[in-house]
Formats: structure tokens, sequence, C-alpha cells
């Protein structure tokens, strides 16, 4: 152990005679211990929010999606099927369009969403119904969200009050009673929960029914939706099946304004929690020199034994790092307790509501807080030792 080390931890384990030190060294510590506790506590409140928001997209979203590049509908053909197929790749094909919904004389606009037996598969639809089940793909059942329900005033399999579902008439019609639209009755299975208002206004039903109600064949569709764990390798394969007319987009592809809007929120929040911890670095940076002032003689006394400059330069610094390392970990360690106190347990929930206040524990929050720590502080301890060097001056 080099001398800066020896005298550096002698420094922080012993006393000072001056009661004003050891209590400013104290509050150093303790403002340390509330900002890295803090800075990790926030960062995994927002990773908890982030993943508890992403669940509704993995919900309705696919991992990756393929549809026509000029948009509507195209006719999948047995050559892709095939392709699919040997691929290995789990898949599901729909037919979504706008349509116009009603039920007990009450109208509503909404999208179908016409859906294979494979769709389950794919998407995680069923953690999200609430009530009744999900739809049989043999029948003319839909399931529906809680607003479209309300709007509509629609009961769970209640054939007498079914949805109806219209879309525009494709032939005109001659006389007096032609009608500008087609509809087909669709009973609702099951409701499911979204805080969307996108996807609050989505109807799901088979696809063969979908298909029925527009005049489509079997093979027609609006797109293909694909799960997987590989996304860039399987994105290029599917554009290679598909080829360039149609786009192959992931789930950040599709919420790219989403993903965007929390990228930035958590840069925010990562700016705000380092400009905290530098406020807390100044108790630090005011408790070493303070220490320097108090420790003068015995500085001048280090430098007539032969310490160098920069060994009494360092004496200080390492002792700042030790009151930063040992308040910042103090604060991690107890940002760590609560983060588990509140997922083991859930001690708060949102607000009007029996759902846990989500919280996220990863990896990278500790190493986000401990990296911050380590730059802010060391900085500030660097800047603040330089003040021992004045001190040989006043011999």
């Amino acid at each position: 152990m080099g001398i800066s080390n020896f005298v550096s931890l002698k420094y922080f384990y012993s006393k000072s005679k001056l009661n004003i030190i050891n209590f400013i060294s104290a509050i150093a510590s303790f403002v340390l211990v509330v900002a890295a506790c803090s800075f990790f506590i926030v960062l995994s409140v927002f990773s908890g929010l982030k993943d508890f928001g992403l669940q509704y997209n993995r919900s309705f979203d696919p991992d990756l999606k393929v549809s026509y590049a000029s948009g509507g509908f195209f006719e999948l053909t047995e050559n892709h099927s095939k392709q699919l197929e040997n691929s290995l790749l789990i898949f599901s094909t729909v037919f979504e369009e706008k349509v116009l919904l009603s039920s007990d004389g009450k109208n509503s606009f909404g999208t179908i969403i016409g859906v294979d037996n494979n769709y389950r598969d794919v998407i995680e639809i069923d953690s999200l119904i609430a009530l009744g089940r999900w739809l049989n793909p043999e029948s003319n059942e839909s399931v529906v969200s809680y607003s479209t329900a309300n709007k509509l005033n629609l009961g769970l399999f209640e054939y007498g009050n079914s949805l109806t579902v219209s879309i525009p008439a494709t032939k005109p019609r001659s006389g007096f009673n032609k009608k500008p639209f087609e509809s087909s009755s669709f009973m609702a299975s099951g409701v499911f929960n979204s805080s969307d208002e996108k996807d609050q206004r989505i109807v799901f039903s088979s696809l063969k029914s979908v298909q029925n109600l527009f005049k489509k064949n079997n093979s027609v569709i609006s797109s293909v939706l694909v799960k997987t764990s590989d996304i860039k390798p399987n994105k290029t394969l599917l554009k290679n099946i598909f080829g360039d007319q149609f786009i192959v987009q992931s789930r950040e592809e599709l919420n790219e304004t989403y993903y965007k809007m929390i990228n930035s929120e958590g840069l925010i929040l990562n700016l705000i929690m380092v400009l905290i911890l530098i406020v807390a670095m100044f108790n630090s940076v005011g408790a070493i020199i303070i220490l320097i002032v108090e420790k003068q003689s015995s500085i001048r006394t280090l430098i007539k034994l032969g310490a160098t400059e920069s060994q009494i330069q360092n004496i200080f610094f390492c002792h700042g790092i030790l009151i930063s390392m040992f308040g910042g970990g103090i604060g991690l360690v107890a940002g760590l307790f609560f983060v588990w106190l509140q997922k083991t347990y859930s001690l708060i929930t949102l607000s009007g509501t029996s759902i846990p206040y989500p919280v996220g524990f990863e990896l990278s929050n500790v190493l986000t807080v401990f990296l911050f720590l380590t730059i802010i502080c060391g900085a500030g301890s660097y800047l603040a030792s330089k003040r021992s060097l004045k001190v040989k001056l006043q011999e």
C-alpha cells in the first residue's frame, strides 16, 4: 500500500479534531446516498413503466410484419406459403380494413381484423382478454374492446343483440330499396382491455368471415405476421421471399414514434439525474477542501519527509473517492433493496387501480448509476485535491 492510500484511509476512518469537519463529511456521504438511491429507483421505475407500456405493443403488434408496399390487399401465392413453411417461422395471415360498427341503434367506426388459427401463436392477445373467451375461427364470433362494447351496448353471446359490421357496397344497385352498405352480423364472444385509443377501435373475427364480408377469396390478405427472436436475419429472409413490392417492418418500426418518445424521455431522465449527482458531488468537494485546510500542518510534515506533490494530491483524491464510493455504494444497495421490495411485495399501486407500480430490475441501470457516480465524483475529487498543492507555498 502506497503512502497516499495509507494516509487517505487514515483520514477516512479517523475522526477529525473539529466536529464540523466530521459533520460535513457525514452530510456529503448522506447526500450521495440519497442521490445514488434516487437515481437507481427512478431508472428502475422508468424501466418498469417502459415494459408496462410495451406489453400492449407486444399484444397487438408482431415481431415482424409483411405488407404490400403500396398498401391494400395482396394474394398470398402457394410459392410464398411454401417458402414460409420451409423457413420454420411461426406466422399468421390477417385481413384488416376499416368498417362501420353498429348495434342497438348505435354506430361507431372501427377496424376489423380477420385472423387465422395461428394468430394467438404470433400475437400475445390472450393476456388482454378480460371477459369471455377468444373467438371460434369456424364461426361468426368477434372479440371487441371494452370501449366498443360500452359504446354499442354489446353483451357477450347475445344472439339478439349482435354486432353489425358494414362496408360500402361494391356493386351499384337499382331500384328504390337499394342500400349503400353491405353488412354481416357477428356475435361478441370476448372483450379485451386496452388503454390505446387506436386499439380500442379494433374488432377481431375469423379470417374466413371477414374475407366473405369483403367478397375476397381465401388467398387475399392484408399482411403476414411473424413471430421470431432473430429479427435481422429473418427480416432479410422475408424480403427475399416476398420481393421488392413488399415491406417488412419490425415492432419498433411499426411504433417508431412511440419508441422515439421513450428513448427521448430516457435521455432527458438520465440528464436530470446526472445534474442531481453533480450537485451532490459539490458536497464531497467542500468536505475535501475543508479537510485540506484542517490538515495543512500534516501536509507540510509529509512534504518535509519527502512526499511529492503528486502523492499529496493523491491522498485527498483517494479520500474523495472513498467518500463518494462509500455514500454511492450504500445508496445503490438501498435502491436495490427498495426496488426488490416493490417488485416482491407490490407496496405501491398505480393511482385508482390495484395494479402494482411497475419497476424493472436491469443490470444496465446498476452499471449506469455506478459509471456516472465514478466519473462525476472522480472529477470532483480531482479538482478538490488540486487545492492541496497550494499548501507548500504557505511555508
